[in-house]
């Protein structure tokens, strides 16, 4: 149970999901028990890689998701040094993203299952094989894989099972959409060697509701307000015996199925189209290549009137963690901004308000480059944070709703240019300049998938590029309904492991909780361990399953051999010279002035947190490098910084109504 996988390190495959069969055909022939084949996942763009996109212009967004899925990929694949990376499928524009930055003597194309076939020898040709149809992937890569045979695709070949069980140590479960994600979990499932129940997958329409569900739900336990999402999960586990096995990994689009089985035995969920590939593969080698810092993050505006945060960092610091306390009146917006996307930590401790927010609905119309008009509709979330002098920092989160009175990604809205939504996007940014076109109107009740972080000055909603300097952490969220839309954000951010609750929970057991899965993450060692005694813990039924973990099963919790600041000021200066590098080399003036303030908050930290001989360790350190970039920059044009500074987060869910 509690050992990972290797990882495969002779080959790794990069695809979108239109490749998913010849991503599993490939991965048919990596069979090597206890090791698991690297499948990753390149979003579907058709803009090319450009070194400076602005917002506002054509492609802005792909060029968003494009650069940092390849950085993601990258980061894995700069621990793992693959001997070849397979291209399987991609467009010229999407391996532009990858070519930017991976090593060029490495790339192999591959385009079709007849072009991968060539390149295997006689013996591998040779070997026995498992049929299947292209509509039966997923079972055919399973069979191939436990069986230690060869897929190979043919339409008329009979039909498939959907399970293998073997009576393995674990259980994985897959909602099976056919998808990349589905590749990377039945590979995942045979370097564990669990066995493996496919089930059908899940409409996202189906479980739309099921925050609002489970808010309601955790009041009173009320049969009816959960009774559809738990006949969902019944229907799909109601032939496993799970008392046969030690431990359950649920690879879901957000169903809570160890709610569902009151984690009667430690169960993990592991959230699909976050990149399952990415989380896999970081996860294994921080298990066996670990990114120690010996540090932890702990966050807390300490608005209860009693709360955990005191203990956690006892806790913490007696087993030799150096610990950043955020809390009072420094657990602001900014603060947990800098310090969760670029300190170096192992673990994030949250305890604040949570959950869904208030906003706006927001009808906006807008002329696209043709000269037709648009309507769009969309819940608008705001924040507010000082950033310093007369500066307020403004963060907006879009949820979409409606466009021109069809539902958003609605099957009538495929048909639309893609040039109306560049022109959307370009007028959300140009809104402040015409607002004439907007009517913005209060919603005083939680909007769906707003989810928050309370801070002392405003609210934090998650949205972080990156965790603890591209480290991967273990993070504990201890708000109310941070179980869903915060776990997607946390997790894509780079955390290898996330606790959060799936309705309010009463303070008295989140402060008791905590400490529990503390004392026993030290004591043993492992976060999944800790977590189910946790579970155990909770004497308040209300309270009883609120918890939910996401993550792998085998994730380590690991107690620094000293105390020490060592790779503390080895990552910071890293990082730090990592940034200025962007702003030296960057050809956007904007990636350059939005790249300084990280870059500032990184040397404020060096130079306060150390002394001057352990900064004459650092070459070519130079502290007033940052004022002189920042003085060679052009003024920003088009905005006035003492009026404030505005960021956009754009969500492609779906919100609730």
């Amino acid at each position: 149970m509690d050992t990972a996988p290797r990882i495969e390190q002779r080959c790794v495959c990069i695809a979108t999901n239109a490749q998913v069969v010849l991503a599993a055909v490939v991965s048919s022939y990596f069979q090597t028990d206890g090791v698991y084949f690297p499948v990753f996942e390149f979003p579907p763009i058709d803009t090319p890689y450009s070194p400076s996109c602005q917002l506002g212009k054509d492609g802005y967004f792909a060029h968003i998701l494009g650069t940092r899925a390849a950085i993601a990929i990258n980061n894995a694949l700069a621990r793992i040094h693959p001997e070849v990376i397979l291209f399987l499928g991609l467009t010229e524009a999407q391996q532009s993203y990858l070519r930017a930055i991976l090593p060029s003597q490495k790339l192999i194309e591959i385009n079709s299952v007849d072009d991968f076939l060539k390149r295997l020898t006689s013996a591998e040709l040779q070997a026995d094989r498992i049929a299947s149809k292209s509509s039966q992937i997923i079972e055919g890569l399973l069979l191939a894989k436990f069986t230690h045979k060869r897929l190979v695709i043919d339409e008329s070949a009979p039909p498939l099972q959907e399970t293998y069980l073997r009576r393995g140590e674990g259980m994985v479960l897959i909602e099976n959409a056919g998808s990349l994600d589905d590749v990377a979990a039945v590979n995942y499932a045979f370097a564990i060697d669990a066995d493996v129940v496919l089930v059908p997958p899940v409409d996202r329409e189906e479980i739309r509701l099921l925050p609002r569900q489970l808010h309601d739900w955790g009041n009173d336990h009320s049969h009816a307000a959960f009774h559809e999402v738990r006949r969902m999960i019944s229907a799909r586990i109601k032939c496993i015996n799970f008392l046969q096995y030690r431990f359950a990994t649920f690879f879901t689009v957000g169903l809570p199925y160890g709610l569902s089985i009151k984690n009667i035995i430690p169960c993990s969920h592991v959230m699909k189209d976050v990149n399952c590939g990415v989380l896999i593969a970081n996860t294994i080698i921080e298990e066996h290549n670990p990114m120690n810092f010996g540090s932890a993050l702990v966050f807390s505006p300490q608005q209860f009137a009693t709360e955990e945060t005191d203990d956690v960092c006892t806790l913490l610091d007696d087993n030799n963690y150096i610990i950043k306390q955020l809390l009072g009146k420094n657990a602001t917006v900014k603060q947990i901004e800098n310090y969760g996307s670029h300190f170096p930590f192992d673990v994030m401790h949250i305890c604040a308000h949570g959950g869904e927010t208030d906003g706006y609905y927001v009808i906006q119309t807008f002329d696209d480059r043709q000269g037709n008009q648009h309507k769009l509709e969309f819940y608008e979330i705001v924040g507010f944070s000082p950033s310093g002098g007369d500066m307020v920092h403004v963060t907006r989160k879009a949820l979409f709703a409606k466009l021109d009175d069809y539902a958003w990604r609605s099957q009538r809205l495929e048909s639309y240019p893609k040039y109306v939504f560049e022109d959307m996007m370009k007028a959300l940014k140009d809104e402040g300049d015409r607002p004439s076109g907007v009517i913005r109107s209060k919603v005083n009740a939680p909007i769906a998938t707003s989810c928050h972080i309370q801070c002392y000055d405003s609210i934090h909603q998650g949205s972080f590029d990156s965790l603890a300097g591209f480290g991967c952490p273990i993070v504990f969220n201890n708000t109310c309904s941070s179980s869903h839309e915060m776990a997607a954000m946390i997790i894509g951010a780079g955390a290898r492991a996330y606790v959060g609750t799936l309705w309010s929970v009463g303070n008295a057991t989140a402060t008791q909780a905590a400490k529990v899965f503390y004392k026993e993450a030290l004591r043993q060692g492992k976060a999944l361990a800790a977590y189910s005694e946790m579970n155990k813990s909770i004497r308040d039924k209300h309270d009883q399953n609120v918890y939910i973990f996401w993550g792998l099963h085998f994730v380590s919790f690991r107690t620094p051999p000293k105390k020490s600041d060592e790779r503390i000021f080895l990552a910071l200066v890293a990082t730090y010279f990592m940034w200025l590098k962007k702003i030296a080399t960057a050809a956007d003036p904007e990636v350059k002035r939005n790249s300084l303030p990280i870059a500032k908050f990184l040397l404020d930290e060096i130079v306060t947190r150390f002394p001057d001989d352990r900064l004459r360790e650092i070459r070519d350190f130079d502290p007033g490098a940052v004022e002189d970039y920042e003085r060679s920059l052009p003024a920003a044009q088009g905005e006035d910084f003492c009026r404030g500074v505005t960021e956009m987060e754009i969500s492609e869910r779906r919100p609730y109504p």
